[in-house]
């Protein structure tokens, strides 16, 4: 008799465990994709096809109970809600016995409380493109680099100095705006890319130029023309 494919329930139907279910069906996985709005399960349902999709909230207990989640192989909470995926990943350990939890965290400062509250596997996408840069990388005083292999491209990570990029956003500043900006940290917590820069801030951007382009000491401020 054939062994049957592992379960996984995905729980947040956003872009994260959209593609996430997807990739699971193309690997042959049995995934069931638990979201609290009707109209996204719909939407998603209609584009995954195979996959299960049922329409409730992933950390209530009552609800889990209807999902089959007895036999699940392993639940990741994908939602954008740190305590949600906290709570739905409990509930599957605690009360479900399931063997494996993986949660997304938004916040990279609560990885270690996930891992002290019972959570397998806790995954910062901050804290892991951060790692990536910071690990071989050229360093040009406060921009470090990393190349993509096969590629001209690289990962850049631009820490903001004191002076003239202080107090704008980053798409006002000539040398960021140009490129594919991934995200900005700030005291370890990503901000939304139109937030005013402060000293210290974190940008780490994709470009196929020198890191050495953006040390942001003397900006060049775009006009507002070019805005």
């Amino acid at each position: 008799m054939p062994e049957r494919p592992a379960y996984i329930i995905v729980i947040g139907a956003g872009k994260v465990g959209f593609y996430l279910s997807r990739h699971l069906l193309e690997g042959g996985y049995e995934v069931a994709l638990i979201e609290k709005d009707p109209a996204r399960a719909a939407l998603v349902a209609a584009q995954l096809g195979s996959c299960a999709s049922l329409v409730g909230d992933g950390d209530e207990m009552a609800f889990l109970a209807t999902s089959g989640i007895e036999r699940a192989d392993v639940v990741a909470a994908v939602t954008g809600e740190d305590e949600d995926n906290l709570i739905a990943c409990q509930l599957a350990k605690r009360q479900f016995r399931v063997p494996r939890t993986i949660a997304r965290v938004n916040n990279p400062r609560n990885v270690q409380l996930f891992h002290q509250l019972g959570v397998d596997v806790a995954v910062s996408a901050t804290e892991l493109i951060l790692g990536v840069i910071e690990s071989g990388l050229a360093t040009h005083g406060d921009v470090l680099q990393i190349p993509m292999g096969g590629s001209k491209a690289a990962l850049v990570r631009v820490t903001v100095p004191v002076g003239q990029a202080v107090g704008r956003q980053a798409s006002e500043i000539a040398d960021l705006a140009a490129e594919r900006l991934l995200l900005i940290v700030r005291n370890g917590r990503e901000i939304p890319p139109e937030t005013p820069l402060e000293a210290g801030d974190q940008i780490v951007l994709f470009t196929q130029r020198p890191a050495s382009d953006f040390m942001l000491e003397v900006p060049e401020l775009l006009s507002p023309a070019a805005r």
